[in-house]
């Protein structure tokens, strides 16, 4: 298994709210990408940034996402909600592509904004 939780929020994720759980995915202590999960009413929201790529990251994903159901087994959640944000207004068309991969099959487009507020 190289999935484990983490107590301090990841680099990557530093700009997500406080109330996520922290998870470091890794092979050999190497990690290779973080996921921040929280419990939202029947789902389990789990938001994946990869930070290495590769044939073997891959494979791990696939056991990773074995342990990503477990956990939302074990916490009586429905199905796991995983939603993608960019900064930047770009839309990536290999994000349903990569997620078939895993099996999953419903899919749809969410988009946000953010308006900062001054204090």
């Amino acid at each position: 298994m190289s999935v484990r939780e983490v107590f301090e929020k990841p680099e990557i994720m530093v700009h997500f709210p406080e109330g996520y759980r922290w998870i470091a995915l890794h092979e050999n202590n190497d990690v290779y990408a973080h996921a921040a999960i929280a419990e939202r009413d029947e789902n389990l929201e789990a938001h994946l940034s990869i930070e290495k790529w590769g044939p073997q990251v891959r494979r791990n994903l696939k056991e990773d996402l074995d342990w990503f159901k477990g956990e939302a087994r074990r916490l009586g959640k429905k199905r796991i909600l995983g939603i993608r944000s960019n900064d930047q207004g770009v839309f990536d068309p290999n994000l349903f592509r990569f997620a078939r991969l895993y099996g999953v099959k419903d899919m749809c487009v969410f988009q946000t904004v953010a308006l900062d507020v001054e204090p």
